[in-house]
């Protein structure tokens, strides 16, 4: 069971993409040329893109609810400053905001001790309520249409989200694995106290971890909102969900200790795989989202399963 679980853990998700791809490409034919193909990936980047930072939260022993109200916080920030300070002021101002966002979750839950379900749940209800109050509750047209060129072309005949998708993972990836703080964050989410022991500064590093989080929920907030020339205060509703999904889904274990970012990249793509084959067969978007539920209790089971066996090994002995 333990070397099924190991061995789960490192093609699992592949498995289920080729399952996937079988299935779709029986029942359409369109499946198989490459804009479907790139269509499919573009849907998923959005939630890889959040993920790739909670990644970085759930390895650090924690997670982060308040992803949704950070993209819906950037797009009203965007939509208002646009006019008067053009794209690139309107965009740094709403990365900073976001930001800001991700240092005070992480110092709510390092220094005032207040658990990151809590605490990003209340950020997130807080980030709603200042969003809809700032706009008085409506969606804020952009009137600059140019604004489309961010989030809404292509480049060689590649959409510019899925570009920006695979930088943020080069980034992040090199970030996880192969620098101090990628190392850091493990120790954090494996054992916080040793790592205190041995002079980590466990605080600042969950703390910048949220500021991760919370800047790649900006870039998506950016890329949805010139795509729509909208600020939208409530936008993605449910959107956590997605991106729990992907992250978990992927191997990136709710214990914590060890984030797995290609898992993560290629559960994106899966997901947005179900939701294509559930459209193709006219499933109603809450059917959608029941399936994507699902998949996510089929993740916890397997992670939950995974903790389990590799407990009752470690006590009795057993290298793994």
């Amino acid at each position: 069971m333990v070397k099924f679980l190991k061995l789960y853990e490192k093609i699992g998700i592949f498995i289920l993409i080729v399952v996937a791809s079988i299935f779709l490409a029986i029942v359409s034919p369109n499946f198989r040329k490459i804009d479907t193909i790139l269509s499919i990936i573009q849907q998923g980047c959005y939630g890889a893109i959040i993920a790739f930072g909670m990644t970085f939260a759930i390895t650090s022993g924690g997670f982060d609810l308040s992803v949704e109200a950070v993209m819906g916080l950037t797009s009203v920030i965007i939509a208002m400053l646009l006019p008067g300070m053009g794209f690139i002021g309107a965009i740094i101002i709403a990365i900073l905001a976001s930001c800001f966002v991700g240092l005070v979750n992480g110092v709510l839950i390092t220094k005032m001790g207040i658990s990151p379900l809590i605490a990003t749940l209340a950020m997130q209800v807080i980030l709603r309520g200042a969003s809809l109050l700032i706009t008085n509750g409506r969606q804020v047209v952009i009137s600059q249409k140019s604004f489309m060129l961010i989030g809404a072309t292509k480049l060689f005949g590649i959409p510019t989200p899925i570009i920006y998708m695979v930088v943020l993972f080069i980034v992040f990836f090199i970030l996880l694995n192969q620098t101090s703080f990628g190392r850091h964050v493990a120790a954090s989410g494996s054992n916080e106290q040793a790592s205190k022991m041995s002079g980590l500064n466990v605080n600042l590093i969950k703390t910048v971890v949220y500021i991760l989080v919370a800047f790649s929920a900006s870039i998506v907030g950016i890329i949805r909102t010139s795509q729509a020339l909208i600020g939208i205060p409530t936008m993605a509703p449910g959107f956590t969900l997605n991106v729990l999904t992907i992250t978990i889904l992927g191997g990136t274990s709710l214990a914590g200790g060890k984030g797995n970012l290609i898992g993560t990249l290629f559960a994106s793509i899966f997901i947005s795989m179900i939701y294509y084959g559930l459209n193709l067969l006219n499933v109603q978007i809450f059917y959608q989202m029941l399936a994507v539920g699902i998949t996510l209790l089929f993740a916890l089971f397997i992670d939950g399963l995974r903790m389990r066996y590799l407990e009752v090994v470690k006590i009795k002995g057993i290298r793994v």
